[in-house]
């Protein structure tokens, strides 16, 4: 059995752990690989993911090779992004929510609302509310990086269980219920194995914190 000060520093470890996976995924999906991006596909915590993750092997086998900002590779990568999420032909793999789960499967349905009011229990709302859908997958795990920083902050067992609770209610009836669709439509739709390697990650992550949250729960 682990003493309390052994307990409290595995969960501190795994908090940390869910909190630079999370950072990680948004920093692929949030925009275009730059030289200066490229620093956190080098860092000792991510070297350390590629023995045990596939979807982390995949982005570092593309990725490896790039060494300056004009490198080739780079480019494609960058020019790759834009056609998977900015346009202007029609996305492949939108990344919103409500693409997948609203009823007419278009942008701000029911769902984008549903979503907006998770947020705004915490007083947060999307910069670019009204403009642009709240329920983009960059804003959602950016929530669920908010929750589980506010974990890692508080000492109070009650407010760290009630946060985690909200955490799996979120990964439960939203990223969970969307994301594999999405996942699967991007996988197909590049033969980049960056993006590749990010729907895998992408999937890997979300499976894990559907496990990790509630064992986290339970060891409070």
């Amino acid at each position: 059995m682990f003493t309390i000060e052994e307990t409290k520093m595995n969960e501190s470890h795994l908090l940390h752990s869910r909190y630079y996976l999370n950072q990680l995924i948004r920093l692929i999906f949030d925009m275009p690989l730059t030289i200066e991006n490229l620093a956190i596909l080098k860092d000792p915590q991510f070297v350390s993911l590629c023995e045990i993750s596939e979807g982390c092997r995949l982005i570092e086998k593309a990725t490896h090779s790039i060494q300056a900002e004009d490198d080739e590779t780079l480019q494609l990568l960058q020019e790759e992004y834009k056609r998977l999420f900015i346009g202007p032909n029609a996305l492949p793999a939108p990344p919103w929510e409500s693409v997948y789960l609203g009823k007419e499967h278009l942008l701000f349905e029911e769902v984008t609302l549903e979503v907006r009011e998770c947020y705004r229990q915490y007083g947060l709302s999307f910069i670019r509310e009204g403009i642009e859908p709240d329920d983009h997958l960059v804003i959602e795990l950016e929530f669920l990086s908010f929750l589980i920083q506010k974990t890692i902050e508080s000492d109070d067992v009650v407010t760290k269980k009630k946060l985690l609770e909200h955490q799996h209610s979120f990964l439960s009836n939203h990223l969970l219920r969307w994301c594999h669709a999405f996942c699967e439509l991007l996988s197909k739709s590049t033969s980049f194995e960056l993006y590749q390697g990010a729907a895998l990650l992408l999937e890997e992550y979300l499976n894990l914190e559907n496990e990790l949250i509630p064992a986290l729960n339970e060891a409070l």
